[in-house]
């Protein structure tokens, strides 16, 4: 057995609004498809071939090209610890299949990054939105055909986040 660790440069961005959680939080998602998961996972288990396996994807995901996968209330939880102040946050993670493929073709390891996690949290000066990259989350691991994929899916995801966090 082998072990090896290594350090990786990690880009965050992070978007600031001053609008409420609730109209941030419902930007994000109105550009999110969001399927019955269990439900499209046995759908896309039957389908056969490529083509109508990536059909079945463009049909589910939203404007962003992306689909929710899981969305944890990181809030409800701390509003149920004593003694603590409640504050909204929440964690998407989001994808798409065909981009995971696109990605993990030819780099396996960028699979421990896909899908991707959005954070969206409450604080004093507003309405925080984390994305970490997959381009720098994956640095020095991928394939150049690889990284074209993740550099189109960070341009998607920030672009996303500029939307819902700005203030008009």
């Amino acid at each position: 057995m082998t072990e090896t660790v290594w350090t990786v440069p990690l880009q965050r961005h992070e978007f600031v609004s001053r609008s409420s959680f609730d109209t941030v939080h419902q930007k994000i998602n109105a550009a999110l498809g969001h399927p019955e998961f269990t439900a499209l996972q046995r759908q896309l288990e039957t389908r056969t071939d490529w083509m109508s396996f990536t059909e079945l994807i463009e049909e589910n995901i939203g404007a962003s090209g992306l689909m929710v996968f899981l969305e944890l209330d990181l809030g409800a939880v701390l509003a149920r610890v004593p003694d603590t102040a409640a504050y909204r946050v929440v964690r998407i993670i989001a994808g798409n299949p065909a981009t995971m493929a696109a990605m993990t073709r030819t780099t396996p390891a960028a699979g421990a990054f896909a899908p991707i996690t959005i954070l969206v949290f409450e604080a004093a000066d507003g309405v925080h939105c984390r994305y970490d990259t997959m381009v720098s989350a994956t640095s020095g691991e991928i394939t150049d055909e690889a990284r074209r994929v993740a550099e189109r899916l960070d341009r998607s995801v920030l672009e996303l986040l500029a939307a819902a966090t700005a203030d008009r």
